[in-house]
């Protein structure tokens, strides 16, 4: 199937749109991508940790291949180059888990329609993708800890745009308030469900990506670019799949390629039913902005600390009377890479096997493994790991790799 210019000019742009915010986002991630810093790069699967497939001239040829696929896609867009792109996207997952950025694996999938799809089906399995993340990304969110931090903060910036604060309104009566993003979400998701609906929920949607963006730019919160170019990528986006703009009088043919194509997208929208158990990461479940992720406390003790000085800028102060000091795993993540921490216990415990062999910490690490928060309470189960021992028997219970390319 050709999805080139004789095709329908609305899905066209479609494709034009999805490249060119694609090309954006790589720009502004370009350290993700290129591996040539201090954050382990921990790949999926773990013969892949050797030197054999790890080395910047590696990244360099795939990064590059895949940006010059896509900027040819800008300019004549074919399914052959998506499936191309679908390739190479695959191989930079499997070399780097923290590659699996949602506006990555958004891309990911879109590539997968676009590469095997027909404009009618196309156009179906990407309306069933949006309403699923919006879905998704609802319920992550109605949640204790969403309530009582991300949400709160989302809710005082929104405020102060009004001259007030949460120390307004009444101790109780804020956290609650909280609960209007996500609320708002599924209103979305609700509206662009339904045929007679489908219209307002456009301009819905672009209202919530739009304040989205205001929340999180250089106005509020100040987040890193990617998120803000995502947002945008809703906005340009959803009238092409919900407007009448992208129709044909011919019937969906139903080929190898369409059915592969709607197994992807269906095990992207089912999938995501398994994270609450653990079974799913958090953000190919579109846990976005949802803090009641896993996650992974790494303490290093006093008298290491001093002997890891590439790592003194992102290390806490110590708390109270305790011999350690934390390392504040975001903060490395945001200022080396440009992008978010990936956000799973399996991915950071494997940060912390990374520099506890690096540094032959030995007995001088300690890490906290938290579970996934409960939904009505914010409690979480923790296990304790002191030393380095303890943390490799951990690391081998996950079956995704937890070795990185210096172990």
């Amino acid at each position: 199937m050709d999805n080139s210019h004789e095709s329908n000019p609305n899905w066209r742009r479609l494709q034009l749109i999805w490249s060119l915010f694609a090309l954006a986002l790589f720009y502004v991630t370009l350290p993700l991508w290129i591996s040539t810093n201090e954050f382990p790069v921990v790949p999926l699967l773990a013969p892949l940790a050797s030197t054999v497939f790890q080395s910047a001239w590696i990244d360099g040829v795939l990064l590059g291949s895949l940006l010059v696929l896509i900027f040819i896609n800008s300019i004549r867009s074919h399914s052959r180059l998506w499936l191309s792109i679908v390739i190479f996207l695959s191989i930079m997952f499997l070399l780097n888990q923290h590659r699996l950025q949602p506006w990555a694996f958004h891309l990911f999938l879109g590539s997968t329609v676009f590469a095997c799809c027909s404009r009618e089906s196309g156009v179906r399995l990407l309306k069933w993708l949006s309403i699923s993340i919006y879905i998704y990304s609802a319920v992550g969110k109605l949640d204790y800890q969403f309530m009582h931090t991300v949400g709160l903060q989302f809710l005082e910036t929104v405020l102060a745009w009004t001259g007030l604060t949460t120390d307004d309104l009444p101790v109780a009566t804020a956290p609650k308030l909280t609960l209007i993003f996500p609320a708002f979400e599924l209103l979305v998701a609700s509206f662009l469900l339904f045929r007679k609906t489908r219209v307002l929920g456009v301009y819905a949607a672009i209202f919530l990506h739009s304040l989205i963006i205001l929340i999180l730019s250089p106005l509020g919160l100040d987040h890193k670019p990617g998120v803000l170019i995502w947002n945008g990528l809703f906005i340009a986006m959803i009238p092409y799949l919900f407007l009448p703009m992208i129709q044909s009088v011919d019937e969906t043919k139903k080929t190898f390629t369409n059915r592969m194509a709607s197994l992807v997208i269906m095990a992207a929208c089912l999938l995501p039913i398994l994270e609450p158990f653990g079974k799913y990461d958090h953000w190919l479940a579109w846990g976005l902005y949802s803090p009641r992720n896993s996650r992974a406390q790494i303490n290093i003790h006093l008298y290491k600390v001093g002997e890891i000085k590439e790592l003194e800028p992102y290390m806490r102060p110590q708390l109270g009377d305790t011999p350690f000091r934390s390392l504040d795993l975001r903060k490395w993540s945001l200022e080396e890479l440009n992008v978010p921490l990936y956000p799973q216990d399996r991915f950071q415990l494997a940060v912390a096997r990374h520099i506890a062999h690096r540094y032959n910490l030995d007995s001088g690490i300690e890490v906290h493994l938290l579970g996934i928060a409960n939904r009505f309470t914010g409690q979480r189960d923790v296990e304790i790991l002191r030393g380095k021992h303890e943390i490799d028997m951990r690391c081998q219970q996950f079956f995704f790799s937890t070795k990185s390319i210096a172990d």
